[in-house]
């Protein structure tokens, strides 16, 4: 029988040949776009605005150092939308609007509409870190996947949708009947 060593890996000891070179933290889990901290993106994005089904807002994002950060463009920025906007540019950096640990990320699913937009990433983080869920959309379909691609490998929880058309918009309508009118006379 070849020797062995032992090596702990957590909290177990494993017995591996002696001739086996031992693997390093960082060769663990090797991806094509290089360590999760070298992840890095930017651009405008849309994201829907608290838990409404039917407003979304127009965003400057950045994903830096494993943080997911979003700051509020002007107006004529979120329009001509410029790389990098106004807001970015000023020295020192303003404090962005939120910030977000992508290591607390628990699922992301992945919705295609066929329309409006074509598709929507919803990232919805560990409930001890946040209750905060972020949906996100673009105008452009190569822009959301670009993102999509790079934000999924912060999870190993991940969902795909797709759906024919947005839920229609619900308008209640309210009749008048003779006992509700008020009296006219």
């Amino acid at each position: 029988m070849p020797p062995k060593r032992e090596v702990q890996v957590g909290e177990e000891t494993w017995k591996v040949p002696v001739w086996q070179e031992p693997v390093r933290q960082e060769q663990l889990a090797q991806h094509e776009d290089g360590h999760l901290s070298l992840a890095r993106r930017e651009g405008y994005l849309q994201k829907r605005a608290g838990r409404s089904r039917f407003r979304w807002t127009i965003r400057f994002f950045e994903l830096k150092e494993g943080q997911i950060r979003w700051w509020r463009p002007s107006f004529k920025d979120q329009l001509t939308q410029p790389r990098p906007p106004g807001v970015i540019r000023k020295e020192p950096r303003p404090k962005p609007v939120r910030c977000l640990d992508l290591t607390q990320l628990q699922r992301i699913t992945r919705t295609q509409v066929k329309f409006p937009y074509s598709t929507r990433i919803l990232l919805q983080f560990n409930p001890d870190y946040t209750d905060y869920q972020l949906e996100l959309r673009s105008e452009r379909e190569i822009e959301i996947m670009e993102w999509y691609k790079v934000l999924i490998r912060f999870t190993m929880e991940r969902y795909d949708v797709s759906v024919d058309r947005e839920p229609a918009k619900v308008v209640a309508q309210v009749e008048e009947t003779e006992t509700d009118a008020p009296d006219r006379m």
